[in-house]
C-alpha cells in the first residue's frame, strides 16, 4: 500500500519542519511544504494530496478556513486544521467550513496521528457512500423518482448527522487532550457544546423516525377524543417553562372546551414542531403565540412569530423534507419538521396555510376536521 500522501500549509517554518519530521516518523508521505492559501489551492490541485493539514492563521490575504472552503469545493479533499489558537470565534469558524480534525500546536504525536486516521476513515466513507449512489443510478437508468428522493433523503440526513458528530468529537479531544489546562469556562463551553450538540442529534433522530413511521405502511391513525384547548394550553404551558424569560409565549382559544377527534400524537409533532421553528427564528424577547379557533366543521390552530421571515421563492418547497429557506443562514436545523406538520396535516385530512412577510414574522394556519376515521396508512 503506498504512503499516505499529506499537504502541510503551515507559514511558520519552523512549525512545518517538525510537523514533517513527525508526519514521516509516523510512516506518512509529506508532499509538500507552502505558507499561503493561494499555494495551497494551487499545490493541492497539482499533486492531490491524501489530506491536507491546514494552519487557520496564515499571512496574505486568504486564511487557512477560507483556503479549507476552496479545496474541499474543488477537489473533495479532507481538511484537518492545525492552530494554536482555540477561542470560541474561531471555532465557530472553523465548524462553518466542516473540517474533519481539529489539532491544537503544540501537537501531541498521538493526537496527530488519530485525529488523521479518523479523517482519512470519514473521508473514504463518505466517497463510499457517494460511489454507491453515482453506481446505483447507473445501474437503474432510469430511477423512480420517489426512490431517487429517499436516496437523497438520505444523503442529507447523513450529512446532519456528521456535523453534530463532528461537534461532540473535536469538544472530547480537547478536553481529553487540554483539559487540565482549560480555564473552567472554557470547559464548560466544551460540555454546552456536547450536550448541544446531543440534543440536536436525539431531535434529528426522532424527527426522521417520526417522518418515516408517518409514510409506512403499517403506521396507524388513531384519533381519539381529545379537549384540544386543554391540550394546546398544556403546550404553550410547558413552552414557557422552558424558554423561561427568553420569549414571550401567549395562547388564546375561543371556547373553554373543544372536543375534536384527532391523533393525539400526531397533534403534538404538528404543534411541537409549528413552535419549535417559531422560536428558532425569532430574536430573544419578542412573541411568539398559539390561537385556537373551534369552527363549525373544523379545528383551526394558529402559530404566529416575529422572526425573519420566509421569502416567497422558498415557500413552494418548504414543506419537503430536507428543504430550508434560503434566508436562515446559520440558524441550525435539518429541515424535517414542517415536513412532519404537513404530513400529520394531511393524515387529518385537515390544511395547511402560512403567510410570511421579511423581517417581520409568519403565521401557519392548520385546519384540521373535527371527525376523522381510524385507518392504517
Amino acid at each position: 500500500m503506498n504512503p499516505i500522501k499529506i499537504l502541510i500549509v503551515e507559514d511558520e517554518q519552523l512549525v512545518a519542519d517538525d510537523l514533517r519530521e513527525t508526519l514521516e516518523y509516523l510512516g506518512y508521505n509529506v508532499s509538500a511544504l507552502v505558507a499561503s492559501g493561494e499555494e495551497a489551492i494551487l499545490i493541492a490541485e497539482n499533486l492531490q494530496p491524501d489530506l491536507v493539514l491546514m494552519d487557520i492563521r496564515l499571512k496574505g490575504e486568504m486564511d487557512g478556513i477560507e483556503a479549507s472552503l476552496e479545496i474541499q469545493s474543488r477537489l473533495n479533499l479532507p481538511v484537518v486544521y492545525l492552530t494554536a489558537n482555540a477561542d470560541r470565534a474561531t471555532l465557530e469558524r472553523a465548524k462553518i467550513s466542516q473540517p474533519f480534525g481539529y489539532i491544537l500546536k503544540p501537537f501531541d504525536e498521538r493526537i496527530l496521528a488519530t485525529t488523521i486516521e479518523i479523517a482519512l476513515s470519514r473521508h473514504q466513507a463518505e466517497i463510499g457512500v457517494k460511489k454507491a449512489l453515482v453506481a446505483a443510478k447507473t445501474n437503474q437508468q432510469i430511477a423512480e423518482s420517489k426512490s431517487q428522493i429517499k436516496s437523497q433523503h438520505f444523503y442529507m440526513a447523513a450529512h446532519e448527522f456528521r456535523n453534530r458528530l463532528t461537534t461532540i468529537q473535536l469538544s472530547t479531544e480537547m478536553l481529553k487532550a487540554y483539559g487540565d489546562r482549560m480555564s473552567e469556562q472554557r470547559k464548560q463551553n466544551h460540555i454546552n457544546g456536547i450536550d448541544s450538540a446531543t440534543h440536536s442529534l436525539t431531535n434529528l433522530l426522532e424527527n426522521i423516525l417520526t417522518l418515516g413511521r408517518s409514510e409506512s405502511n403499517s403506521f396507524v391513525f388513531n384519533p381519539i377524543p381529545i379537549d384540544v384547548v386543554t391540550f394546546c394550553a398544556e403546550i404553550a404551558e410547558s413552552l414557557r417553562l422552558t424558554l423561561k424569560d427568553k420569549y414571550k409565549v401567549s395562547f388564546f382559544a375561543d371556547a373553554e372546551s373543544c372536543i375534536v377527534y384527532l391523533d393525539e400524537q400526531l397533534l403534538w409533532h404538528l404543534l411541537n414542531n409549528l413552535l419549535s421553528n417559531a422560536v428558532k427564528y425569532s430574536s430573544k424577547g419578542s412573541t411568539v403565540s398559539l390561537s385556537l379557533t373551534c369552527e363549525e366543521n373544523s379545528v383551526c390552530f394558529q402559530v404566529t412569530d416575529q422572526g425573519i421571515g420566509i421569502p416567497a421563492e422558498s415557500q413552494a418547497k418548504l414543506f419537503e423534507p430536507f428543504q430550508r429557506a434560503s434566508n436562515v443562514g446559520t440558524i441550525p436545523g435539518s429541515g424535517l419538521g414542517l415536513a412532519i406538520v404537513k404530513r400529520c396535516v394531511d393524515l387529518h385530512k385537515g390544511t395547511i396555510h402560512l403567510d410570511s412577510t421579511l423581517g417581520k414574522g409568519t403565521s401557519f394556519v392548520v385546519r384540521l376536521p373535527l371527525k376523522v376515521d381510524s385507518v392504517s396508512v
